[in-house]
C-alpha cells in the first residue's frame, strides 16, 4: 500500500479509537452529569437466542469456506474471523455479519476477563454490552468490528482483542490499588 493511503486509515482509525473513548468515559460516569444515567439489565432468554443465532452464522460461513467451525481458542478463532475478513467473504456492506464476528469476539474476552452480557441503554437506545463485572465499565464488541469495516479502515482482529484486553488490564490493575 501507498504511503497516503496508510495514512488515512492511521487517521480513521484514531477518529474511532477516539470515538470509542468518549463513549467508554461517558459510560463509567465521567460524561456529563445532566445527561441521563444508562440503564443496565440482564440478558433475557431473547436476547442469548440473538446471540446464538450469530454464532451460529459464523460458524455456517466458516464450515462451509474453510471446513472448520469455531472452537472459544483465542488463536484459532481469531485467525478464522481474521481470514473472513482477507478473503472478502464478509466485507464493508455485511453489517450483520460483521456484527456476528463481534459477538464471537465478545465471547472470546468473557474467556478470559470476569466479563458478562448486558443490555446496555442510554439515551440513544439499547445496545449488547460486555459488563466487567462488579464495575461500571463496558466494551461493545459487536460494534467493534463493524465501525471500523463501514469506514474503511481495514480490521485487525488480533489487534482489537488486544486492546480490549489492555483496557481491561489497566482498569483491573487500578482497581486494585483503590482497595
Amino acid at each position: 500500500m501507498n504511503t497516503p493511503i496508510l495514512a488515512l486509515q492511521k487517521i480513521a482509525t484514531s477518529l474511532i479509537m477516539l470515538a470509542c473513548l468518549t463513549l467508554s468515559i461517558s459510560a463509567q460516569g465521567f460524561g456529563d452529569k445532566t445527561a441521563d444515567t444508562p440503564t443496565i439489565r440482564p440478558f433475557s432468554d431473547g436476547d442469548e437466542k440473538y446471540l446464538q443465532q450469530g454464532r451460529d452464522r459464523i460458524n455456517q460461513l466458516t464450515r462451509r469456506h474453510f471446513g472448520g467451525a469455531l472452537q472459544q481458542q483465542r488463536a484459532h478463532d481469531i485467525a478464522l474471523l481474521q481470514r473472513l475478513l482477507d478473503d472478502k467473504l464478509v466485507t464493508a456492506k455485511d453489517r450483520r455479519l460483521l456484527q456476528d464476528m463481534g459477538i464471537v469476539l465478545g465471547d472470546l474476552l468473557i474467556q478470559e476477563f470476569n466479563l458478562r452480557w448486558v443490555i446496555y441503554t442510554d439515551k440513544y437506545g439499547p445496545s449488547r454490552a460486555l459488563q466487567l463485572k462488579h464495575s461500571e465499565n463496558f466494551l461493545f464488541p459487536i460494534t467493534m468490528i463493524s465501525r471500523r469495516a463501514e469506514v474503511g479502515v481495514t480490521v485487525n482482529i488480533a489487534e482489537l482483542y488486544d486492546n480490549a484486553s489492555m483496557k481491561i488490564g489497566a482498569y483491573k490493575a487500578a482497581a486494585k490499588r483503590f482497595y
